[in-house]
């Protein structure tokens, strides 16, 4: 329980960030709908100028501005990619600090066993995780509520800010896995940056290809929003798909930090 309070208590100023950052941007974007739902016919037609391409890459290939979910759905892919960042960066730096630091073997000296400590670990991942997703989640409901001029449809709000967990805790247990298996890793941002836009290009690749293969590839794909709002529902397939990756990258992230050797000062 110590080291869930140190990790907590480490990444606190990096969480309160996040926090008001995802927010902050989420609420920004919201504040235009008024000015766009006023001139609906005008902003439609610019957005529809725009190559085909160019509007998947901003998510608006889709977009109907008619109602406040379907313009919701606009900024929320750009805090899904955001959000991934940050669970990728907890979750590469939860493990790698200890190399980076060398502080392995303050760890080692304590009676606890590899699995406790990369068990708290993980959960302080998580803690973080859902602290942020509360934010967020009520930061969206509280400017959804007061900017939407009719009832909306509460499910698929629901469905869509919650994509944000489970984007988050894909990149958070990648993130694990990753630097488990890497011997060392100096700076943390770039990586987190470069896999999860890798995975975002292959998503926007996907968008234009339409190949059910590739589409298995980019976590971005399970929650596709504009899907979503189709649907009404996630996609069983790849939930299915999220539930067992997710799984395979904390079971590995076990085996590899039992036998990974970290240094000592």
């Amino acid at each position: 329980m110590n080291i869930l309070k140190q990790e907590l208590r480490m990444g606190r100023k990096s969480l309160i960030i996040w926090c008001l950052s995802l927010a902050g941007i989420l609420v920004l974007f919201m504040l235009i709908y008024p000015s766009i739902s006023s001139q609906l016919e005008d902003f439609q037609k610019v957005f529809k100028s725009f190559p085909i391409e160019f509007q998947r890459a901003l998510g608006i290939a889709d977009l109907q501005l008619n109602t406040i979910l379907s313009y919701y759905q606009f900024p929320f892919t750009y805090i899904l990619l955001a959000g991934a960042v940050q669970a990728m960066n907890m979750g590469v730096a939860v493990i790698s600090s200890e190399i980076r630091e060398k502080t392995g073997d303050f760890l080692f000296v304590k009676p606890v066993t590899r699995n406790r400590i990369i068990s708290m670990k993980i959960m302080a991942v998580l803690v973080q995780i859902l602290i942020t997703n509360a934010f967020v989640f009520v930061a969206a409901l509280i400017t959804v509520s007061i900017l939407s001029a009719e009832p909306y449809n509460v499910k698929l709000f629901v469905l869509i800010t919650s994509s944000l967990l489970f984007i988050q805790i894909f990149f958070a247990s990648l993130g694990l896995f990753v630097s488990a298996f890497l011997r060392r890793i100096r700076t943390v941002l770039p990586i987190s940056m470069g896999v999860v836009f890798i995975f975002y290009i292959v998503f926007l690749l996907n968008e234009t290809l339409k190949d059910d293969k590739l589409g298995l590839i980019s976590p971005f794909g399970y929650f596709d929003l504009s899907e979503l709002s189709k649907t009404m529902n996630y996609d069983s397939l790849y939930l299915l798909l999220w539930f067992v990756l997710v799984g395979l990258f904390i079971f590995l992230t076990f085996r590899l930090f039992a036998r990974k050797d970290l240094p000592s000062i």
